[in-house]
């Protein structure tokens, strides 16, 4: 993902004294319960540029992390591209919710 937008991510899960990983877990729980809708996502790309992207590493329940990667490979997406996506959304929903 790129780093930007990680470090936004990590920046409001302190803001907040979320962990990122509780909160990735939350963000997929809720894509696993929707039935890994992708409409939503399939209009934006994820850069490429190998310079401005890094990884996010998070512990989810094996189930969940299972469910997961069931899920992207019947809808046929990329894990780290629904991860991006799911992660892009909660930044933009969280800030807005904090501008004055």
């Amino acid at each position: 993902m790129p780093k930007v937008l990680k470090f936004r991510f990590k920046a409001l899960c302190a803001q907040y004294g979320l962990k990122m990983s509780e909160v990735l877990e939350v963000l997929i729980s809720e894509w696993v319960q929707a039935d890994g809708p992708t409409s939503s996502f399939m209009t934006d790309t994820l850069d490429e540029n190998r310079d401005n992207i890094t990884d996010v590493k998070a512990y989810i329940p094996s189930f969940l992390k299972t469910r997961f990667k069931v899920l992207c490979a019947q809808r046929e997406v990329m894990q780290r591209f629904i991860l991006y996506n799911l992660i892009r959304e909660w930044v933009e929903r969280t800030h807005e919710s904090n501008l004055p």
